[in-house]
């Protein structure tokens, strides 16, 4: 959904919505209701109210509702545990099968400019550590929010049939992005990596600094955007995108914070680099259809290690 497209009429119908949710939710109409561009597939209205302020996401797509329904349920864990996050107070759906989430508004800024970004990282690491020692029940996008998963998935299920590794492996050889014998070794790794014995956990899935809210001195006020939380294997998973934008000294700050020692890290690095390489196959597979040459050379460029200046392997 392009928002800067978006048809006037198709505003006010999801302002009418609003209206009637915030009327049924707390018993009172908002004093006011403004529209914001900032949704990708939703759209999302800022809401004043006697309650407070607060934040209605609806989406046009029924199916939304499970992600809505995911979000609240990590979020209401990672609180319990001491992660500041956004509240969601309710979770529905209209009777024209749009879902809906109202959440309270969240104050202060983004963190990816802000001059602490090293304290920051630093702190997100120890709050990533928390989120991740939430155990779950099942494997990939389905665990403890939904009563009975589609299907009980093992580490291994959920790399082949949920995240598809093959298919992952098979974008970087069909588009020549790195060479076969590089291939080769990204597929012996992932199956080294399907026989883990191990639990699974909550992971946020995209611990970076543009889902991070700061109060203006540098505290994390909030880690926002659950969207993309799912059950899986820690802190491989997690550690290998939150650390993926960062600088150095910032990755070495995250770290530290999350409390991995350099024994464990030195360990599970190759299973970090491969998740993270596997992980731009969506990215390449769009530039190809895009026909973005520019773009798939600067993949090609960064997955053959030519911008990494501290590894010789």
């Amino acid at each position: 959904m392009n928002q800067t497209q978006v048809a006037p009429a198709k505003i006010r119908h999801y302002r009418r919505l609003v209206r009637s949710i915030v009327s049924r939710h707390f018993g009172k109409p908002a004093s006011r209701i403004v529209y914001k561009r900032t949704g990708l597939t939703n759209y999302v209205f800022a809401v004043n109210h006697l309650e407070g302020q607060f934040v209605i996401r609806i989406s046009p797509d029924p199916e939304k509702i499970n992600s809505f329904k995911k979000e609240q349920w990590a979020t209401q864990k990672v609180r319990e545990a001491g992660v500041p996050t956004q509240e969601v107070l309710a979770v529905g759906i209209e009777t024209t099968s749009e879902p809906y989430m109202i959440a309270r508004r969240v104050t202060g800024v983004e963190a990816t400019h802000h001059p602490r970004r090293t304290s920051i990282v630093h702190e997100l690491g120890r709050f990533a550590a928390i989120i991740n020692s939430i155990q779950t029940n099942n494997f990939g996008n389905f665990f403890d929010w939904i009563d009975t998963p589609p299907k009980r998935l093992s580490w291994a299920d959920y790399l082949d049939e949920e995240w598809g590794a093959e298919h992952r492996l098979s974008v970087l050889a069909t588009h020549r992005i790195l060479p076969e014998s590089s291939i080769t070794k990204l597929r012996r790794i992932i199956d080294d990596v399907r026989t883990i014995k191990t639990e699974s956990s909550l992971n946020h899935g995209d611990l970076r600094m543009k889902n991070v809210i700061v109060e203006e001195e540098g505290s994390i006020c909030a880690i926002i955007d659950w969207d993309d939380c799912l059950s899986t294997i820690a802190p491989a998973w997690e550690l290998s995108i939150a650390l993926h934008d960062l600088t150095i000294d910032e990755k070495q700050s995250f770290v530290e914070g999350y409390g991995c020692t350099s024994n464990e890290m030195s360990q599970m690095v190759l299973v970090m680099r491969t998740l993270n390489i596997l992980n731009y196959s969506g990215p390449i597979e769009s530039a190809v259809e895009k026909q973005d040459f520019k773009a798939l050379g600067e993949f090609k460029l960064r997955l053959n290690g030519s911008l990494d200046l501290y590894c010789l392997d």
